[in-house]
């Protein structure tokens, strides 16, 4: 368990595995993480205002962090130089509360869905696309209300996003930004994870306290794994064998075996554990616990 400040909400390692990201929301920070050691290695300021969730670049030379306010003021991405710490540039995005954003996998664009959970809010159907080399919106694509999370399939060919209030998964064609199909996967769709072998996707139901299992090969759901309390964001094992629940109430990480979609154990985490992120070497998950201003380090190794 490593202390890593205030509100620490969402974690995310880079690519390359060297490090990670904490958005630290009441600290206005992003706390850095060495993978090899798991200690604090540096702190970024992001004064433009409270740091929501992060992502990378495929290369892990940029982190893209959201940034959004209570009143809806703040709206938009930093750009954060990883080998100097330091925000380069910003870009105001149209949706009020820019959620965690995915970069496509060539890297020349970013989508941020909306992370407001209020249905018929201006904006709050729409996906911003972010142009990552001119740093300017580059369009949008209006989805059913207020898409939480996003997940490119294996090739990048699709994007798939969880329309929260909506009880939908969105499936786009990122090569023309386009809906292909919606997919129903019952009440408050969350976080979701694509297999490493882009079979399944797996998304978190945060009301009805499971996770569905979708077949992207026909877009159907094969599968509803129950779970612990409010999950809200899940990983797989680089092996594919493992699917892991960060469930909120509950304080605990489900452990779903893939071959058989059964929760073979429940790991006790910190207090009110908000997202996981996983090692590409498979030999450790990192679990943020916003009110009590740890990360877990979960051994995962087999």
């Amino acid at each position: 368990k490593i202390p890593v400040g205030k509100t620490p909400a969402y974690v995310q390692v880079a690519p390359n595995g060297k490090f990670a990201y904490i958005a630290n929301q009441n600290a206005g920070v992003i706390t850095v993480l060495d993978t090899a050691t798991d200690q604090v290695s540096g702190i970024i300021d992001i004064p433009q205002g409270p740091p929501q969730f992060v992502s990378f670049s495929p290369d892990s030379r940029y982190a893209y962090v959201s940034v959004y306010n209570d009143s809806d003021s703040i709206h938009l991405i930093a750009f954060v130089d990883t080998a100097t710490s330091t925000v380069t540039s910003t870009v105001q995005v149209d949706n009020s509360r820019p959620g965690p954003s995915a970069a496509s996998p060539d890297g020349r664009s970013l989508y941020v869905p909306n992370h407001n959970m209020t249905m018929g809010t201006a904006n709050g159907n729409d996906i911003d696309v972010i142009d990552t080399a001119s740093k300017r919106l580059s369009g949008k694509i209006a989805v059913p209300m207020n898409p939480h999370w996003l997940a490119f399939g294996a090739g990048g060919q699709y994007l798939y996003s969880t329309d929260h209030m909506s009880g939908l998964v969105t499936v786009m064609n990122a090569h023309t930004n386009s809906i292909v199909k919606e997919i129903p996967v019952g009440q408050t769709p969350h976080g979701e994870a694509i297999s490493p072998d882009g079979s399944r996707l797996a998304v978190t139901s945060f009301g009805g306290n499971f996770v569905s299992l979708i077949n992207t090969a026909n877009d159907k759901v094969v599968a509803r794994v129950p779970v612990g309390k409010s999950p809200q964001d899940d990983a797989y094992a680089p092996d594919g064998r493992h699917l892991y629940t960060v469930n909120n109430v509950d304080n605990t990480v489900s452990v779903i075996n893939t071959a058989d979609n059964r929760v073979t154990a429940e790991i006790p985490a910190g207090s009110s554990p908000t997202s996981i992120s996983v090692l590409p070497n498979g030999r450790q998950a990192y679990v943020t616990n916003e009110n009590d201003g740890t990360v877990d380090v979960l051994n995962i190794a087999k």
